[in-house]
């Protein structure tokens, strides 16, 4: 039996030339082509291009430009040569042949760095350093012809590994368990302020849970790779080790991972490439696993199949839209899923997965969402929005699709405008034959509603005959007494934009300690000529969107669009008479005009 360290070092014994700068006859992917394939296929490659700035070898890149005419921007991928983390300059041995030819020839310029070995540093330095190349790539994308919209990871063996730390990693900074932390990020060369998050990853036999190396049920060597790059025994250090592992870092905002392992790899067993897929889909993150029958570690791996899949893989996750199933799709019947639409620019849309259950007969109902602050993200609303989504809708939020790592509050403010623009849109797709929407909308049934900020833009649309339906959350209209406290940017309409109400509308509270407390109370205090309903729960302004599954203010909101949208009868008695359900739960309060419980005897 072979150890992965022994393994390892034969292998890089055997083919690392003491300055692995070209292409060679092998790699530590197994044997390469030596036809100079990826130099064909390149209209410019540069070496030797130091991405931190201090002239080291191991902080040395090259780059790869395809051969493409007419491309004003390549999209990227960062392939990581495999050596158990022990070689420092193999970057022209990094499958140059195999994986970097087959994406150079679909269009994609490939970037192989070099990085600190173990034993120039110990960890995070390894993972400091591939960071440290994606803000590289990012800023200086224009000289390369880089598309900085999609940066991909790639990687062989150790390689695999960086590249799906990297992937499962975005936005972590500093990573902390236990009493444990690791500063992932770092602080290498002059472009700190740039993102280092990627959008995708492919790889190729790697080690992503270092704990575990006998997931096989082999026993390994104590003196493993993974020991060397660390620094430390396993023994006592499970805190740190689960900081090298990528499968620790997975959550449900992670990007696309693609894996390849080999059935018969005798150096990182299989049982690391299942793991992490379990791991992935149990998160709700698009990926998929393809175990080699007669694959070793590297060995048999590259077939025109897999290459082609791999290419595939990539355009998928540049081309669709974003997306990301959160919280297992919610706790409704209909599990639901996060994405962007590129046809409706900053906007986000929640709907249930599988949309095969819903036509003209059985169609979605419509709410549209306004976020706090006028952020022009929903992040802070995510989960609240998705649980509505799981229990039958179609919800549209104002804003970004959420990135993970990036700050919501860095957009321009959102504009009450992208909530009509948002009605116009799925009016359009329900009547477009060419749309996954067409047909399985019910654009007669559309709620419009925000929180805070939201809720003002939600009212100054109040008037458009579109709406069916109108939720209010944590907000209300100032009056000239207060309107001093807005915050700058914020629809200011008066009072008398009440009068132009002509559907259903509730306001949803957080008690006296809510900052929107009097104004929504008085908002509701002058509607009389449609049904309106205050409900309060001593919260504070914040609400309980960011709860699990949206906190208990997702109850009334789902009963109120259930009774309206739906006809749903049962939903109704949370409103209707003097013993109704929302005055049974714990805390709350209601109140209501008199044409509420009129429209029972209706």
């Amino acid at each position: 039996m072979k150890t992965f360290l022994s393994s390892i070092i034969l292998m890089a014994t055997c083919l690392m030339p003491a300055k692995a700068q070209q292409p060679g006859p092998f790699g530590f992917g197994g044997q390469q082509l030596q036809n100079n394939r990826a130099d064909s296929l390149c209209s410019k490659i540069y070496r030797d291009i130091n991405y931190v700035g201090d002239g080291e070898e191991y902080h040395n890149l090259d780059i790869y430009i395809p051969k493409k005419e007419g491309v004003d921007k390549f999209p990227v991928v960062v392939h990581i040569y495999g050596s158990a983390w022990f070689s420092n300059s193999s970057k022209g041995m990094a499958d140059i042949n195999t994986i970097c030819a087959a994406l150079l020839e679909a269009g994609y310029a490939v970037v192989t760095p070099n990085h600190r070995s173990s034993m120039d540093a110990k960890w995070p330095a390894q993972i400091n350093d591939i960071k440290a190349v994606v803000r590289f790539l990012r800023a200086k994308a224009k000289k390369f012809k880089l598309d900085p919209s999609f940066i991909a990871t790639s990687g062989f063996s150790s390689g695999a590994h960086l590249a799906s730390v990297m992937a499962t990693s975005n936005g972590v900074k500093v990573a902390k368990c236990g009493d444990k932390e690791y500063d992932l990020e770092g602080k290498l060369g002059i472009f700190t302020d740039y993102e280092s998050n990627v959008n995708a990853c492919c790889e190729w036999s790697g080690p992503v849970d270092l704990l575990h190396m006998d997931c096989d049920g082999i026993a390994k060597d104590p003196k493993s790779p993974e020991v060397a790059v660390m620094g430390m025994p396993k023994e006592g250090n499970t805190n740190n080790y689960e900081m090298l592992s990528a499968l620790y870092y997975v959550d449900p905002q992670d990007v696309p991972v693609g894996i390849f392992h080999g059935v018969k790899d005798n150096v990182v067993p299989h049982c690391q490439g299942s793991l992490f897929y379990d791991k992935l889909q149990a998160n709700g993150v698009k990926s998929f696993l393809v175990e080699v029958p007669e694959g070793g570690h590297g060995f048999n791996m590259y077939t025109p199949e897999n290459l082609k899949k791999m290419v595939e893989w990539f355009n998928s996750a540049r081309l669709d839209p974003k997306s990301s199933i959160l919280e297992k799709g919610g706790t409704g019947a209909y599990p639901a899923i996060m994405k962007e639409e590129a046809s409706l620019k900053a906007h986000t849309i929640f709907c249930p997965q599988d949309l095969s259950k819903f036509n003209k007969k059985n169609p979605l109902p419509v709410l549209v969402w306004g976020n706090g602050a006028c952020n022009n993200s929903p992040f802070e609303h995510m989960n609240f929005l998705n649980e509505i989504a799981s229990h039958g809708y179609m919800v549209i939020a104002t804003g970004y699709y959420p990135t993970p790592g990036v700050n919501g509050w860095k957009y321009e403010r959102s504009i009450p405008e992208q909530q009509t623009e948002a009605i116009d849109w799925i009016m359009a797709q329900n009547s477009d034959k060419n749309s996954p929407y067409f047909g399985k909308i019910n654009v007669k049934k559309i709620c419009v509603a925000g929180m805070s900020c939201g809720g003002l833009q939600t009212l100054t649309n109040s008037a458009d005959p579109r709406i069916s339906l109108l939720m209010i959350m944590n907000s209300g209209l100032f009056n000239n007494s207060n309107a001093a406290t807005a915050i700058p940017g914020m629809p200011m309409p008066s009072k008398d934009k009440l009068n132009e109400i002509k559907v259903p509308i509730m306001y949803v509270l957080g008690g006296k300690d809510d900052i929107a407390y009097e104004n929504g109370m008085d908002d509701f205090k002058r509607i009389n000529h449609v049904p309106a309903i205050a409900i309060n729960y001593p919260v504070g302004h914040g609400g309980t969107y960011a709860q699990p599954h949206g906190g208990e203010f997702s109850i009334p909101a789902l009963a109120w669009l259930n009774w309206n949208l739906k006809n749903d009868k049962e939903a109704a008695k949370m409103f209707l008479g003097n013993d109704c359900g929302i005055s049974q739960r714990k805390d709350w309060t209601i109140e209501k005009n008199a044409l509420v419980d009129q429209t029972k005897k209706k």
